[in-house]
């Protein structure tokens, strides 16, 4: 309780103290405190838990997100790795095969051009013979005419060809020039 008293015209204020006033105040504010811790704290507690929780499981999953990210690079790197091998080597089958196949052909090639040469030597050699026969034939007749007027008669035919047959070995062996 406060008083105040006059005196003099000065008012003085006088503090008295009530002890039970205090037991009571205290009381109250022991209760108000337990009210508050019930009904504030604990719920608030909670509410910060549950967000420490939420928090906690949101770094714990991006942690997995990262770890299964770093996998799904090194997977996805490796894949890069063999896909690079698997063209390196297709790109050298192709390679490989291409070779084979223009020798391939390159043989092929050489094997008609030993074909048509040795097509050409016996035509060439066909082609000489008719000549050297044609050839024959010509110097025959140009010799049974010029014999006919040497000799003043008629020389048969057959020796006349034995004659020349003669002379035409003598020629290709190279004895007689």
């Amino acid at each position: 309780m406060t008083h105040l008293l006059f005196a003099e015209g000065n008012f003085l204020e006088v503090i008295s103290v009530n002890f039970w006033q205090m037991i009571i105040s205290i009381l109250n504010l022991v209760i108000l405190y337990l009210i508050l811790k019930k009904f504030l704290f604990k719920p608030v507690k909670k509410t910060l838990a549950a967000r420490r929780a939420q928090v906690d499981e949101l770094y714990g999953s991006a942690e997995a997100a990262k770890a299964e990210a770093e996998t799904a690079r090194e997977e996805y790197t490796a894949k890069l790795d063999r896909a690079d091998e698997s063209a390196r080597k297709i790109v050298s089958d192709a390679t490989r095969r291409a070779n084979e196949r223009a020798d391939e052909i390159v043989g092929g090639a050489k094997e008609e051009a030993e074909r048509l040469r040795r097509r050409a030597d016996e035509e060439i050699a066909q082609e000489r013979k008719k000549a050297l026969n044609e050839v024959k034939n010509e110097i025959s007749d140009i010799s049974v005419e010029i014999a006919e007027k040497v000799v003043g008669r008629e020389i048969r035919e057959e020796d006349h060809r034995e004659m020349i047959d003669e002379f035409i070995r003598d020629l290709e062996d190279g004895s007689r020039v």
